[in-house]
């Protein structure tokens, strides 16, 4: 039996750090890297131990840019996060034998770009927010495409986010504990709009936060019809009839 106590510890330790570096991705990588591309330069960036509460940022002079290149500039934080994210998810489905700890730095680092792309889209389509705001202005997007597109890839990460989770507790608890840890898992997302909502600076609405609890609701849902389809086979066989 594997320590679980080791591996929960490793969990939440590991998603602190890759919370930090999925920032560092957001911002340098991202917006850093066409600031760069386009021949601008870099004057000064900060990624915040503190996000959600406080944002990161990176700061370049704007003047020399046209609007084109500024669209990139500004949508390349959130490309960058979902192209890791989803080569952090395609690698995490394809090995079907990886060592936990690889796996759950993979997994953090999915999940957290995701989030941080998708919470973009989907808070900038609901109300003015971060890059997106821009690129609403600079004619890029709406807001309800913003949040139509959000919600599309949020839901495609949830259910192979929830499928990799799964398989990783498995090596650790009884498969309805780990079935139950990763719907328990999603209420993390409740906690992040807290955050927000706790800086007033934000300018969230406390109205939105019973549709943060959706996702764990969602990740529960499935599990239960999977559980009912698996009960369901095991107790109609298929019937094997000899001649």
């Amino acid at each position: 039996m594997r320590d679980r106590k080791i591996f929960l510890t490793a969990f939440i330790a590991v998603g602190f750090i890759v919370k930090v570096f999925a920032e560092f991705v957001h911002e340098v990588f991202g917006h850093g890297l066409f600031v760069l591309l386009f021949g601008g330069e870099i004057t000064s960036f900060n990624i915040s131990l503190l996000w959600p509460y406080e944002l990161s940022y990176i700061e370049w002079p704007p003047s020399r840019f046209t609007s084109a290149q500024m669209a990139w500039i500004y949508a390349g934080g959130m490309l960058a996060c979902l192209s890791v994210s989803f080569l952090g998810q395609v690698l995490l489905l394809m090995k079907k034998k990886v060592r936990w700890y690889f796996a759950i730095t993979l997994f953090w680092l999915a999940f957290w770009t995701l989030v941080n792309s998708t919470g973009y889209l989907i808070i900038g389509g609901l109300r003015p927010f971060g890059d997106v705001y821009t690129l609403i202005r600079l004619g890029v997007l709406t807001s309800h495409l913003s949040l139509v597109i959000g919600l599309i890839i949020f839901l495609i990460g949830l259910v192979t986010l929830s499928w990799v989770l799964s398989r990783i507790l498995s090596e650790f608890f009884p498969p309805r504990n780990a079935s139950l840890g990763v719907t328990l898992f999603w209420l993390i997302i409740p906690v992040l709009f807290v955050v927000m909502l706790a800086n007033p600076e934000r300018g969230l609405q406390v109205v939105y936060l019973p549709l943060t609890f959706i996702p764990a609701l969602l990740s529960f849902s499935i599990r239960y019809l999977m559980f009912l389809s698996k009960q369901e086979t095991d107790a109609n066989p298929n019937d094997v009839t000899e001649e």
